[in-house]
């Protein structure tokens, strides 16, 4: 927790400008009750029929696949509801030894000991050790033909083996692919490397990210549209050879309560959930700040998924602003691929760094130094795409926004040599983080009288208020 890091002129003089969190949705007061509910009414009975239905009449016997998030996602949903979700099944009941608890790595990597008990619980991990592994999108994977473009659709072969298939996910704003959860647990979560691949690559234009592909937007965004029909052809092939496919959907409010949980179909009911999502995620601002200051919070693991943070509060600052990121970033970079690119973009921003310092101006020779980082390092991109790649791009179109030397980073946790090949400028200095953050803003005050916001939730979709 960081407090006490604005000066007290900021406040007194109405320079921070107010964040306004969502009305919200009541919260759920028997979580039980509700899981029981998703478990025993479908929520898309026109689709799916529930699971208490489904095993009741059709269930032979066979293996069950749970899918649930890796160590990047909060968890919160999942360690309160798997628990009880495997009391049903083994109530059915189902034997223990045909339960498997799936992580939806996608091209993460696997996760490491001491993260499973933040991912599972302490009641799943370790009495269900045995029985919890991470996808793998390389190995064991069954084909369900080819996309339209020619791309293989492969899923997890232990899933696509199993007899039933249990998607449990809560709902998220996502930075490119609009919404998370719900579909995206089947592709990318537990989808074969070149389909991945392939969503993946429909979020770039010629420069920069295709329309539509933002947060929050689903029709018309072209990473949604290629991933609901990716998924369709999976349910559609599961269930001709007798899979039954079932999701179990959960909203949260920023207080980690729950305020929805059904079961159904995956893909309508990602759809018909995502309205209970605007409910508690969307925050409205009356105007863009100068000084935007975003909380990485579980994202700041590392600079990869703290750069989810970055994109939310660029949404909020005006054109030439700052944002500043505050994320530990134990993890450091956290991707191989998003290293490796920014090491294109690097030398590119050095020399304009050079330029600068010797007196040229840096508003026009920062702009054209990031337009040709960024115009580099998506070639890059296109030419070899594996996950991660996106990252940079994203990055220096919201540095592109900010303008040269306006996006600031908080950390502890990257090395010098890693910082050197990152667009920040850096808050430094030992001790306490709130006091150093206070110490960067009395020092921007004695050159210039800004307006602040700070979103301490990277999760929220910023909007500027209606008719502002």
């Amino acid at each position: 927790m960081l407090e006490d890091f604005l000066p007290d002129s900021i406040l007194s003089e109405n320079r921070l400008i107010p964040l306004r969190t969502p009305a919200g949705a009541p919260e759920i007061r028997d979580v039980d009750r509700a899981l029981l509910r998703s478990l025993e009414v479908s929520s898309t009975p026109d689709l799916v029929p529930s699971l208490r239905d489904w095993f009741a009449t059709r269930y032979k016997g066979g293996d069950v696949t749970v899918i649930v998030d890796d160590y990047t996602r909060p968890c919160v949903h999942q360690r309160r509801l798997l628990p009880g979700l495997l009391q049903w099944l083994i109530a059915r009941p189902v034997s223990r030894e045909r339960i498997s608890i799936l992580i939806a790595t996608a091209t993460h990597r696997d996760p490491r000991v001491e993260e499973y008990p933040n991912m599972v619980g302490p009641e799943v991990w370790p009495a269900w050790r045995d029985r919890i592994l991470p996808h793998h999108d390389t190995g064991d994977l069954e084909s369900f033909g080819a996309m339209p473009d020619g791309t293989a659709v492969q899923l997890n072969g232990r899933a696509a083996r199993s007899e039933a298939i249990l998607s449990l996910s809560d709902l998220d704003y996502h930075y490119f692919a609009g919404v998370s959860g719900g579909p995206k647990h089947l592709v990318p979560g537990i989808a074969g490397r070149s389909l991945t691949t392939a969503d993946h690559l429909r979020m770039f234009s010629e420069l920069g990210f295709a329309p539509n592909v933002d947060m929050g937007i689903l029709d018309g965004n072209p990473v949604y549209e290629y991933k609901r029909e990716a998924v369709r052809r999976i349910l559609e092939s599961l269930r001709s050879r007798g899979t039954f496919v079932y999701a179990i959907i959960s909203v949260l409010n920023p207080r980690h309560g729950f305020v929805a949980l059904e079961g159904g179909e995956v893909i309508a009911l990602h759809r018909r959930l995502r309205e209970v999502l605007d409910k508690v995620y969307v925050a409205e601002v009356p105007g863009l700040a100068d000084v935007v200051i975003v909380s990485a919070a579980h994202l700041g693991i590392n600079v990869y998924q703290a750069g989810k943070a970055i994109n939310a509060a660029a949404r909020a600052v005006r054109p030439g602003g700052t944002v500043v990121c505050v994320a530990p970033c134990p993890d450091g970079f956290g991707n191989s691929e998003f290293r490796e690119l920014m090491r294109i973009a690097a030398p590119i921003l050095r020399e304009a760094t050079r330029r600068i310092e010797a007196g040229a101006d840096p508003v026009v020779e920062g702009a054209r130094a990031i337009e040709r980082a960024l115009r580099a390092v998506q070639e890059a991109v296109m030419k070899d795409f594996r996950i991660g790649k996106q990252k940079p791009v994203d990055l220096l179109s919201q540095y592109r926004r900010t303008g040269w030397g306006n996006l600031w980073l908080l950390c502890d946790g990257l090395a010098a040599e890693d910082r050197a090949l990152l667009p920040f400028r850096y808050i430094d200095g030992g001790g306490d983080p709130a006091a150093r953050l206070r110490e960067w803003i009395e020092d921007l005050e004695k050159r210039s009288r800004s307006t602040y916001l700070v979103v301490d939730d990277p999760t929220y979709w910023v909007r500027v208020s209606a008719g502002r």
